[in-house]
């Protein structure tokens, strides 16, 4: 009880006071029912109303229809200059145009414009597509319609409705994703052309909040706009009329509604019945990701924005009409009257100063994006609330509502000088890329809850001593450590931990390990792959260590296995020579240690790290 005092009231000399959250509940929304979501396309490349890409010849001259500002389609003058054989891809070929009128002349060739259709003798000859960067007239490239069919002739809606892959929610090698920027100036430079960049609006969100994924978004073919954002969830589709998506109409993909918006904006090249066509290049580069579910709204555009470098549409999305189903390589789709699925998220934040403020918005699922929008809504939460300088500790905690499975909790907290408002976000963001990535949570996530607690101070320590009563013990007695660490602002917290030594332990040298939940992850990892069932998995998410905690570890090195979701030691030379071969398939992985204790330490008011160890020998 006295070192629980001591390390308690050496923190609160800091001033921490923790208070347990609060967190409001959120009904989910249901996905596409209607079978029309499934049907084929039913255009083809000699459709009538098409121009057949053979007859395109230099000097034709066409119009192009898109939006400059407000929701009015306008025409543009569009003079054919050639084709280009084998590109964008082989057996593809884009054609050259000098786009026309005063409009384009004053903007040149701008983001926003993708999916823009060009007409020549009233039949629809393609999208533009790409264009050459720092070009001094407004030179674009046409995606054929012809191309844009193709991509969809044997896709299978209904299976590519999503992807059940092993994509990360952060980039695993940040420095690459950080280079692509200079990479696609450097290929622009040499004379390369790219798709038009796609405007991704941004509402509510601070300047500095989208900065460190900024390199993420333009590597994947977005240029963020501040303002414009998709706003809060309607209850139900907008009206769809014959006008609603007509070619040359801004099109919207909602990433994030709500308190928080993300909505990137092109123009639908056709739309046949409820099928709708847009862009001329895929929405993620370089090629799509084939089957989704994302929002689709008629977008307003307020302006096009002249810039030396790459001019762009400023839209604000309207209700959502439908839903784009597949993303590809020269192509968006998109169906009218389907409802896409999202994601409710709660961000409660507790101030420094007392108060206490809710943020609520909405997601689309997918298992790459999902987790960098909530990482994203979880940081904006933050910097709406608190300082984004000087001394502070963020802690971080909130669960993943699933249907037909027990919640799976997170809890994270991290001091800095500065908020670390993104390192935060990660809390949410791992389990939910371990969930939605599984292939076992699709369309099972129900709602996310955060809440965090924020404090004006470094509330941190590093353990940096580790004694016990004695190194010699029998099974089933008590050992009494005692714990010694440092915090931020050199004072010295002491803690006392018992620890009961199992009865049932074969006698013999042990290490005793005092550490935190990083070091138990690497020295302990919970198994998810083995997860046959959503269940499984949330209970294996469940048993991570929580970086904030202390652990003790106490174990001897002795070759053991995880079977299933169970540590089994002492087993056979021959089984664990067999679950180590690479050339093998078999159940379990190999363990070079075998856990007699482990057992969580209760949070003190300071998160301490680090780790310390004794060579402790059980007495017969």
């Amino acid at each position: 009880m006295l070192g629980r005092l001591m390390w308690r009231g050496l923190c609160g000399l800091v001033g921490l006071v923790l208070v347990s959250g609060v967190v409001v509940a959120h009904e989910r929304g249901h996905g596409p029912t209607r079978d029309s979501a499934r049907a084929a396309l039913r255009m083809t490349a000699d459709d009538p109303r098409f121009f057949p890409l053979h007859a395109i010849r230099p000097g034709l001259v066409g119009v192009g229809r898109t939006v400059f500002q407000g929701d009015r389609v306008e025409d543009f003058g569009v003079e054919i200059l050639g084709i280009l054989p084998g590109t964008p891809n082989p057996k593809q070929s884009f054609i050259v145009a000098r786009l026309t009128g005063s409009n384009v002349e004053r903007t040149l060739v701008f983001a926003g414009m993708s999916g823009s259709p060009v007409f020549i003798e009233g039949k629809l000859v393609g999208a533009i597509s790409a264009a050459f960067a720092f070009a001094k007239e407004p030179i674009a490239l046409i995606m054929p319609i012809a191309h844009m069919i193709e991509v969809f002739a044997e896709s299978d809606p209904a299976r590519l409705a999503r992807r059940t892959g092993t994509l990360s929610p952060i980039p695993v090698d940040a420095a690459a994703v950080a280079r692509i920027p200079a990479l696609r100036d450097a290929w622009r430079e040499g004379g390369a052309f790219l798709p038009i960049a796609t405007p991704l609006a941004a509402s509510g969100f601070a300047v500095d909040v989208l900065a460190p994924f900024a390199a993420t978004f333009e590597g994947l073919g977005f240029r963020v706009v501040n303002g414009g954002g998709a706003p809060a969830q309607p209850a139900g589709l907008g009206v769809i009329t014959p006008e609603t998506l007509a070619p040359g109409r801004t099109v919207s993909v909602d990433l994030m509604r709500g308190d928080f918006g993300l909505s990137a904006s092109g123009t639908v090249t056709w739309r046949d019945g409820d099928d709708i066509l847009a862009f001329g290049h895929p929405f993620f580069s370089p090629g799509g990701i084939g089957g989704v579910m994302f929002p689709m709204s008629e977008g307003e555009v307020v302006t096009v924005i002249p810039n030396v470098g790459n001019s762009f549409k400023l839209t604000v999305p309207k209700a959502p009409v439908g839903a784009m189903t597949q993303d590809r390589s020269a192509a968006i789709r998109g169906r009218l009257g389907i409802t896409a699925p999202m994601i409710p998220v709660t961000v409660e934040v507790k101030s420094a100063l007392g108060a206490a403020r809710r943020y609520h918005f909405e997601i689309v699922e997918d298992g790459f994006l999902s987790p960098i929008l909530a990482n994203i809504g979880v940081a904006a939460s933050l910097t709406a609330t608190e300082r984004s300088i000087g001394e502070a500790t963020l802690r971080a905690e909130g669960r993943i509502e699933l249907d037909g499975a027990p919640p799976v909790r997170f809890a994270r907290s991290i001091a800095s000088n500065f908020s670390p408002a993104t390192g935060v976000g990660i809390s949410v963001a791992q389990p939910l890329a371990t969930l939605l990535n599984s292939g076992l949570a699709k369309g099972k996530v129900r709602a996310i809850h955060v809440t965090v607690t924020a404090r004006d101070a470094r509330l941190n320590a590093t353990l940096d001593g580790l004694w016990a009563d004695r190194l010699r013990v029998r099974r089933g007695e008590t050992l009494h450590l005692t714990l010694v660490a440092h915090n931020a602002q050199g004072q010295t917290l002491v803690e006392k931990v018992p620890v009961t030594i199992p009865a049932d332990a074969r006698p013999g040298m042990v290490t005793l390990l005092v550490g935190d939940g990083r070091v138990m992850d690497a020295l302990d990892p919970v198994v998810t792959g083995t997860a046959e069932n959503l269940g499984q998995l949330a209970a294996a998410l469940n048993r991570l260590h929580r970086p904030d905690r202390l652990y003790v570890r106490l174990y001897r090195t002795e070759p053991g296995a995880v079977i299933g979701e169970e540590a089994m030691p002492a087993l056979p030379a021959s089984y664990l020579a067999t679950i180590s071969s690479a050339r093998i398939r078999t159940e379990g992985k190999a363990l070079p240690t075998l856990t007699l204790l482990k057992q969580e330490l209760p949070p003190g008011e300071c998160d301490v790290s680090g780790r310390q160890q004794l060579e402790v020998e059980i007495l017969p």
